[in-house]
């Protein structure tokens, strides 16, 4: 399996409070392009991954086309908060195989943490067209630049995130933007225990594919 050491997890961010955070429960697509080195490899990520969020009941679902150089694979990747126990599900959707884990830190929410420094307004495109807001994240191994719409009550929509950084002796950075986001989840099955993961358990893969290097990402 050749899963790059650049998705693994980081340590999340804390924080006392929130600048933003997006609805508690919307959909949408992320487009990401990334690349990876140590001193004696490099490789090139690609991802597409139709997300759905849902803060409400602290559970997010993604399925995942996964491109790492020449390797390439489709997954599912499930994470659930029952009775306050967190769990990790990633399916090899070639394979049918599962591996979890569980969590010992909280539901992730999509928000920027109040610590992010402000980088000002600007728009895309256009002057005076589509307008985002910029906001510079920094952890331990790991930076992070996010864009964002704002909208009233304190809640934005993402835009765009680029994550830098170092972890296991490897460089990497990578970039994600975020399309055709909807409010709401249209079909709750997405959150389901998969099916696969009903057999016997191994969580070596779920521990690499864990998100949470990102701040809005899913």
């Amino acid at each position: 399996m050749q899963v790059t050491a650049v998705i693994v997890t980081l340590c999340s961010v804390v924080a006392l409070g929130y600048a933003c955070c997006t609805p508690d429960q919307w959909e949408g697509a992320e487009a990401s392009i990334g690349g990876w080195a140590t001193k004696k490899r490099h490789g090139l990520l690609k991802e597409y991954i139709k997300v759905s969020y849902d803060a409400t009941n602290n559970r997010t679902a993604a399925f995942l086309d996964y491109v790492n150089g020449d390797f390439s694979n489709k997954y599912q990747i499930v994470t659930r908060y029952d009775e306050g126990v967190g769990k990790l599900y990633v399916v090899d959707l070639k394979k049918d195989k599962c591996w979890t884990k569980e969590l010992t830190r909280p539901f992730r929410k999509a928000c920027i943490p109040d610590s992010a420094k402000s980088m000002g307004e600007y728009y895309l495109g256009l002057e005076g067209g589509f307008k985002v807001s910029g906001f510079e994240v920094k952890g331990k191994s790991f930076q992070v630049f996010v864009s964002v719409q704002l909208l009233d009550n304190n809640q934005c929509v993402p835009v765009g995130e680029t994550v830098t950084g170092s972890l296991r002796k490897a460089d990497f950075v990578q970039n994600v933007g975020f399309i055709n986001v909807t409010p709401g989840i249209k079909n709750e099955t997405v959150f389901d225990i998969p099916k696969a993961c009903e057999k016997m358990e191994d969580f070596s893969l779920a521990e690499e594919l864990s998100r949470e290097h990102y701040i809005m990402a899913v």
